[in-house]
């Protein structure tokens, strides 16, 4: 082996010693990191006859800035109605002091056993678990009324968080009140979509994203 061959066989042992002392370097380290945004889940269960609610059914967890799969309110006579619960999952905590709600409550004048479990709801958020909060019942029919869904991210705003809601309708539009696209934040206020399907054609689709630092 040549002179110049053995002070690079060297000076490469001296190299491979400080980086197993060091440690990788800080783009090595940067590149380990996962990046987990928080994510929004909704839960969307029939509990009757599954054709009164459509699109996504079941659970779905989607990462911030990722529009959910779009949920439909069909409900009219036929037995049964549909559950919606929500959730944030939130690893990195990075919503640490953030409150995102939902409220569920019947519209004045009408049958308010249209809509079940009324109330105003935390969506939890949680970086050890994927969990919903308390589940609201749509069951609107031919009776009087329908159901207003709301929701909020109220409180001081410590990072910036903001929900889109896309409502559409798919047939007759005087069964989906507020519908297109709209957000709540905490300084624009909360976003209300009004739920009055029945044996009118057509349904509501509901569409969500979290949006976080943007």
């Amino acid at each position: 082996m040549g002179r110049l061959a053995r002070r690079w066989t060297v000076f490469a042992v001296a190299a491979t010693a400080v980086v197993a002392v060091l440690g990788p370097v800080p783009q090595a380290q940067a590149r380990s990191r996962q990046f987990r945004p928080p994510e929004l889940g909704i839960r969307f269960i029939p509990d009757g006859d599954p054709a009164q609610c459509g699109g996504r059914t079941g659970e779905q967890w989607v990462a911030a800035g990722t529009w959910a799969d779009p949920v439909r309110f069909d409900t009219d006579g036929r037995p049964g109605g549909c559950r919606l619960a929500f959730g944030i999952h939130d690893q990195d905590r990075d919503l640490d002091g953030v409150s995102v709600e939902y409220a569920f409550r019947g519209t004045v004048g009408g049958d308010p056993a249209q809509c079940g479990d009324q109330g105003t709801y935390p969506m939890p958020i949680r970086s050890d678990a994927r969990t919903f909060g308390p589940s609201v019942r749509i069951d609107t029919d031919n009776r009087p009324g329908g159901c207003e869904l709301t929701l909020a991210v109220p409180g001081i705003r410590q990072t910036y968080v903001a929900l889109d809601v896309q409502y559409d309708a798919d047939g007759d539009r005087s069964q989906c009140r507020n519908t297109g696209y709209h957000w709540a934040e905490t300084d624009r206020g909360p976003v209300t979509v009004g739920i009055d399907t029945d044996g009118r054609p057509g349904g509501c689709r509901l569409q969500l994203r979290l949006r976080v630092g943007l």
